[in-house]
């Protein structure tokens, strides 16, 4: 089964937008998530999966129009880190960039199971249905946790070790049997 990752496009800046989670693509997002889905048809893509914030959705749609047919997934769980992952404690921002130390590592661990548990519903599906080429557009949180739980580390380990992704990037993580294989990783044009 081979994995896509694709970081969504490029977004506009927070400053202009009073809700980060519903930050929009610039053209040049829009124009990152049109070479994405020539990608993904060139993979062969046969399941999407997205996140519902917008800015992934927006690529996702970009995908989806050039994958007539395409199965499609939105998936609450994949959405970027955010103030819902803190349920129940004391919250000074709704930034992520604001929060304490302990609040960004009880985000994460919050985030770390919703991640795991829609990758493994994402896993069984595409194996049941014989699905071999899954993309799924999502955050740079996200798909850092993915490429963790693909080297057999959580959550925990991002202090050591994690990717800067870039916006319109793509990972490609193959599994054969008990065999994971990172293509690459941070790709922005596979041309």
């Amino acid at each position: 089964m081979e994995f896509y990752l694709i970081h969504h496009g490029q977004v506009e800046e927070q400053g202009r937008v009073v809700d980060p989670y519903a930050l929009a693509l610039t053209e040049a997002g829009r124009e990152e998530s049109r070479r994405l889905a020539e990608n993904c048809r060139r993979w062969g893509v046969q399941f999407l999966c997205a996140s519902t914030l917008l800015r992934a959705q927006q690529t996702a749609d970009i995908i989806a129009e050039s994958l007539p047919g395409v199965l499609r997934w939105d998936l609450q769980e994949l959405e970027e880190m955010s103030i819902d992952d803190l349920v129940g404690e004391f919250i000074t921002s709704h930034l992520i960039s604001q929060w304490p130390p302990d609040q960004v590592r009880l985000g994460y661990e919050r985030l770390w199971g919703r991640v795991t548990a829609a990758l493994a519903r994402i896993e069984i599906y595409a194996h049941t249905v014989r699905l071999e080429r899954v993309a799924i557009a999502a955050h740079r949180r996200v798909i850092n946790l993915l490429l963790l739980n693909w080297l057999g580390l959580d959550w925990r380990s991002l202090d050591a070790l994690s990717f800067s992704i870039a916006p319109g990037a793509t990972c490609k993580v193959v599994l054969d049997g008990n065999v994971t294989r990172f293509a690459w990783i941070n790709c922005v044009n596979t041309d």
